[in-house]
């Protein structure tokens, strides 16, 4: 991997950062826990001090800043302006949040971060000192949590028709409005613990694009907390799970939502087991 480009600070600026990180605000807390220990494969740092100024994250690997937007830069855009065309000169990239978008579409947010890093890292000039060449790993998913983990393989997800149909005709079901999981308990030993599959019905939602992002939702909050079905239930489940609401979600409610639903489906299949 390159060495990291340092790029120098003035010194007064230490102490002031150090007592911003002790006084975050909700929305730098809440992208922190997304990003901290390499959680994007790539390593950030908060209020990190670059020439005469201290930018909310950065990550010196590939030179990246990351700033969240509150109310008070709307009275400042000349000073920010000025603030980031310094940077750029030193070779600093931006990529810039509103607070309001952080505090309720991390989704969104973590998408257009894994887009970036992912534009910047192919991007990283290969280590001429490495054997035959190397660039920087590239960032892992933005929704995989910093112990890692949580992968949704081809063979968990739920493709045969005849299984859907039969999960839709015999099977139970869990509500969590607008989240509904329906289940179906089967003697395929050779499947997964479980497969799931997501509908977002077209019924409510026209736009193929619409539907599209909401079963993303569906499936990138299932993928992080399945965990807790292959931990606390025995046999073989093929779920699906849909989305009853009539508005486009946001990922935190959706996240809530899919937490009590899978919640609500171990209680209720534990019971089942006991009887």
């Amino acid at each position: 991997m390159p060495k990291n480009k340092i790029i120098p600070y003035n010194p007064k600026l230490k102490e002031y950062a150090r007592q911003l990180r002790k006084n975050s605000t909700l929305s730098e807390t809440l992208l922190w826990q997304s990003i901290k220990n390499r959680a994007l494969g790539v390593q950030f740092h908060r209020q990190v001090p670059l020439l005469e100024y201290i930018v909310d994250f950065y990550c010196h690997e590939i030179k990246l800043a990351i700033e969240i937007d509150g109310d008070s830069h709307e009275y400042r855009y000349e000073q920010d302006a000025k603030r980031q065309g310094e940077l750029e000169k030193r070779g600093v990239e931006f990529i810039r949040f509103s607070d309001n978008t952080v505090k309720n579409d991390m989704f969104s947010v973590l998408l257009a971060l894994e887009e970036k890093l992912k534009n910047l890292v192919e991007n990283t000039p290969l280590d001429p000192n490495s054997k035959g060449g190397s660039r920087i790993a590239s960032p892992t998913s933005p929704f995989l949590p910093p112990q890692g983990g949580n992968k949704f393989p081809k063979k968990e997800r739920l493709k045969s028709q005849k299984l859907i149909e039969q999960v839709f005709l015999d099977g139970k079901a869990v509500t969590q409005f607008p989240i509904k999981l329906i289940y179906l308990k089967h003697g395929l030993i050779a499947s997964p613990t479980v497969q799931a599959g997501f509908v977002a019905p077209k019924k409510n939602f026209k736009s193929a694009v619409k539907r599209n992002r909401i079963k993303r939702l569906l499936r990138e909050t299932y993928r992080l907390n399945k965990h807790t079905l292959f931990n606390n239930i025995e046999g073989n489940y093929a779920l699906m799970i849909l989305y009853l609401g009539k508005e486009l979600p946001q990922y935190k409610a959706i996240e809530e939502k899919m937490v009590a639903v899978l919640g609500a489906f171990i209680k209720k299949v534990s019971n089942e087991e006991r009887t």
